[in-house]
């Protein structure tokens, strides 16, 4: 069945209108209209199982069969992934699988070892790496559109630690606590049935300095290793998702 994101402002009790490249797109390239059945989200974690009317010249409605939440989202995690600011087009990659992998957040940044920058918060970069997120929430069928923000510093992320319940650091020179055993330290103090909030923090190609790293201890991160190879930086998150998803 296609899929299509659309604004809760779109939705009445009843029914749905769709416009712009969408309604193109069901109309001109899937060549869909009266009596087909779609399913579109509002963007806020709920589906609608929709039969389409009649197109008009701009826009097409259709009347809700039924809705229900979003399967592609799990209701008791929310992650966000702090992503050091990697070279060339490695970010993109990055976003495409950590959004299928079900981040709801990601938040570049640089470190004393960045390589790549992005000049300022109107680099087209941002614009974007936001739309490989839309895209890639569509086709793994996302309940939400995660967010790509703004470029920010570590110092900025820093100061995000309070809001998470549980932030780590994925940091290559960790040799104490592995993921696993921080997650089931955690697991022991965490409340039954809560949707947890955890933020993940993966270093740029050349990792951490180990100032940086002793600064996010000292901010109540928690230092974590994610085994005996070293990983990509492009890698690390996807695999940090992965264990995650299967942890909860």
């Amino acid at each position: 069945m296609h899929r299509f994101f659309i604004e809760p402002g779109q939705i009445t009790e009843q029914s749905i209108v769709i416009s712009g490249e969408d309604f193109k797109h069901i109309t001109k390239v899937l060549r869909l209209g009266k009596d087909d059945v779609v399913e579109v989200c509002d963007g806020t974690g709920t589906d609608y199982q929709v039969v389409l009317n009649t197109p008009g010249d701009q826009t097409i409605a259709g009347v809700i069969k039924e809705h229900y939440p979003s399967l592609g989202e799990n209701p008791e995690l929310s992650v966000t992934l702090f992503q050091g600011l990697p070279k060339g087009t490695k970010m993109e990659v990055i976003i495409q699988k950590c959004v299928e992998l079900g981040v709801v957040e990601i938040v570049p940044f640089s470190s004393m070892r960045t390589i790549s920058q992005i000049k300022d918060k109107k680099d087209k970069k941002i614009e974007r790496w936001q739309r490989i997120a839309y895209e890639a929430a569509k086709q793994s069928k996302r309940g939400i559109i995660p967010v790509v923000k703004d470029l920010q510093t570590l110092k900025d992320v820093l100061k995000e630690a309070a809001h998470f319940d549980l932030l780590l650091l994925a940091y290559e020179d960790e040799n104490k606590r592995s993921l696993k055993v921080a997650l089931m330290d955690f697991e022991k103090k965490s409340e039954a049935g809560k949707c947890l909030k955890i933020g993940v923090i993966i270093g740029p190609e050349g990792g951490f300095d180990p100032q940086e790293a002793e600064a996010c201890r000292a901010a109540g991160i928690i230092s974590v290793s994610l085994g005996t190879r070293i990983l990509r930086t492009e890698t690390a998150g996807m695999v940090v998702l992965s264990q995650l998803n299967f942890w909860k």
